[in-house]
């Protein structure tokens, strides 16, 4: 077995057993803070109180190799907690060995991001189980930089709210910002900042370049920055797979990093070629990568990504009582238990009598996406759709995602392909909008989960519930957290989480906690 750790941005660990990721899973879901950034001590002690220490770890790999102050010495002292040899594994090699996931032999493997070990674009071939480097640029040539610089510039966090550039670039405007910022140059098999700067003076000289001395931002302003900004990252990022898929003669091509996060860019790419994206394709992955550059494990096949804390029903049986004294404060709410092969009649009919149950049972997901563990779902109305970004403060002009059944896709979806991850967008077919309106963005696409019955069956058999009831296999999907925070992990989380956003009934594990009728 195989530790692995990601003590940087977005923190993470996992556990990988030859052939099987038993653990995967985000710091920021135990301590509540998103992004949270560090040595990840809670997931780390969640892996290690579920095993044998002394048995059953080999090593430990670390995604990332350059660090020194409190993170080495942190790193330090798990070594000599557990006195297990440690391998340190750069940081975009540990983004690129996630292509042992997809089931290409053979991929062209493209890693673009902010920056990590020196290096912010990594471009290799993959061949059975090894990688040859083939291309990169460095933090100065920084794709990922410019993205989160325009996100800087349009008042958003950088490093967080890329998704809010990327949704505001779909809405009608003008799109007339002639600027050359960034591009890909074949000969240096590179690519290339005419700016010359990153960070906050990049973010500050594109506002000079864009804005002048204009100093408030319209919303029409956001629009025709996010459409340059979103152009030209397609623009570029495109050139340079274009330029080396030729080059090498490959049509697979693996994407990962934070710029994979892109749903518009993946799809602009798997209209060109065969392409696969890790679910977890962000600095959270770096933990699993380190692991997969093993030259012993070969291909991953999963499917699903359940790879968390896990609540089981004894455990919320232990916290029932305080729970049951917790809603003596919420008189309007019951609690009661839900056999396992009555739960998709259950919440399907609260679905179809339009109500917004939220789900949190079984192994948490790794990755940016709910995928039904812990997920908010509706029917994928209009109306749902406003109701629930109103009890989340969700930015208004961001889009919803649905979970659709694999089998209907092409009754719903232009050219569709298994997105098993919300991975890519696609165009709705006109005669199903006014259908599922609630989880169509502004261009008349949407990013769904595909969802097979073997991912996860009983997410499964709710919406086919719903399906054999009105004819429609689609729910809206989206991630069981309040504004600003991480997905739920625990029992507590969920119940508080629950609670503050006054949803009408939250599944835990097999225990349904729902309003009152009156």
């Amino acid at each position: 077995m195989i530790l692995g750790i990601c003590d940087g941005h977005n923190a993470s660990s996992s556990l990988i057993d030859k052939d099987k990721i038993l653990f995967a899973m985000s710091e920021e879901r135990f301590t509540r803070k998103k992004n949270q950034r560090g040595f990840p001590e809670k997931s780390v002690d969640y892996i290690l109180n579920n095993i044998n220490i002394n048995e059953n770890i080999n090593y430990v790999s670390i995604g990332g190799v350059f660090r020194k102050g409190k993170r080495i010495k942190n790193l330090k002292n798990l070594q000599n907690r557990i006195n297990k040899k440690f391998l340190y594994v750069y940081h975009h090699i540990s983004h690129s060995y996630l292509f042992k996931l997809s089931n290409f032999k053979e991929a062209l493997v493209i890693s673009i991001d902010g920056g990590g070990d020196g290096l912010s674009f990594l471009a290799s071939v993959a061949n059975k189980n090894n990688l040859e480097i083939i291309a990169q640029s460095d933090l100065i040539d920084s794709v990922g930089d410019f993205y989160a610089s325009i996100t800087e510039l349009l008042g958003f966090k950088p490093m967080e709210d890329e998704g809010k550039v990327m949704s505001l670039s779909s809405y009608e405007g003008e799109d007339d910002i002639n600027l050359t910022v960034i591009d890909y140059i074949k000969e240096l098999k590179s690519f290339k900042n005419y700016l010359g700067v990153v960070g906050r003076e990049a973010t500050k000289t594109l506002k000079r370049y864009i804005l002048g001395n204009k100093k408030d931002i319209s919303f029409e302003d956001k629009v025709r920055i996010s459409k340059f900004a979103q152009r030209t990252l397609e623009d570029v990022v495109l050139k340079a797979i274009d330029n080396l898929s030729k080059e090498y003669n490959l049509e697979n091509v693996v994407f990962v990093g934070g710029v994979a996060q892109n749903v518009k860019l993946n799809s602009k790419i798997a209209e060109r070629y065969n392409l696969f994206v890790p679910p977890f394709m962000g600095d959270e992955g770096l933990c699993l990568g380190a692991s997969l550059a093993d030259k012993r494990i070969d291909k991953i096949n999963i499917k699903n990504t359940y790879f968390g804390y896990e609540i089981e029903n004894e455990k919320v049986e232990k916290n029932l009582e305080a729970l049951k004294n917790k809603l003596k404060n919420y008189k309007n709410y019951k609690i009661d238990f839900v056999e396992e092969k009555d739960i998709p009649e259950v919440i399907g009919s609260l679905i179809l009598d339009n109500k917004i149950v939220c789900l949190s049972r079984g192994k948490m997901e790794f990755g940016p996406r709910a995928l039904g563990n812990r997920s908010i779902i509706s029917l994928p109305t209009k109306e749902n759709k406003e109701k629930i970004n109103k009890k989340l403060k969700r930015s208004w002009f961001m889009p919803f995602a649905p979970t659709i059944l694999y089998e209907f896709l092409d009754d719903y979806l232009i050219n569709p392909r298994y997105s098993p991850f919300m991975t890519q967008i696609f165009r709705v077919k006109e005669d199903k909008i006014k259908e599922i309106e609630g989880v169509i963005h502004v261009d008349k696409t949407t990013r769904p989960q595909t969802l097979k019955k073997e991912s996860n069956k009983t997410y499964y058999e709710m919406i086919r519930y719903i399906y054999d009831s009105i004819n429609i296999p689609v729910v809206l999907n989206t991630s069981f957290n309040l504004h600003g925070e991480p997905i739920v992990c625990t029992e507590k989380d969920a119940i508080n989480s629950f609670l503050k956003a006054d949803f009408d009934a939250l599944l835990l594990g097999n225990y349904l906690i729902s309003k009152r009728c009156h």
